[in-house]
């Protein structure tokens, strides 16, 4: 009789101390992000256009076009909006429209004047 309370005393202490040994670590699963907005993704693209421009990638008369159109894609299994922006001042026309990629967490992943 001694032997059984002995051993169930044992294993509940056994099952404590594995129980305090895994409080204060973390799970090896990742957070789910939440996606950012679509007025967030706005923004972000405004703003790379405005960097854009600053630091001379791009012509100056970008810097207060509007966003001309916006709609969610997938590229290699990752969806993105595709912010596009259209400048009538702009002589090429190969040039006239240009692309910004922002992933749906907010980052930014590109930007071109092909679309692609």
């Amino acid at each position: 009789m001694n032997r059984l309370i002995f051993s169930i005393l044992i294993a509940s202490l056994l099952s404590l101390s594995t129980a305090y040994a895994h409080g204060g670590r973390h799970t090896h699963s990742e957070p789910v992000k939440a996606e950012t907005s679509k007025g967030s993704i706005k923004k972000i693209a405004k703003q790379e256009v405005k960097r854009l421009t600053l630091e001379k990638k791009i012509d100056s008369s970008w810097m207060f076009i509007p966003i001309a159109k916006m709609k969610r894609t997938q590229y290699n299994y990752n969806n993105e909006w595709m912010i596009s922006f259209k400048n009538s001042e702009i002589k090429d026309k190969s040039k006239e429209t240009l692309y910004i990629f922002i992933d749906v967490y907010g980052k930014l992943t590109g930007a071109n004047y092909t679309g692609k």
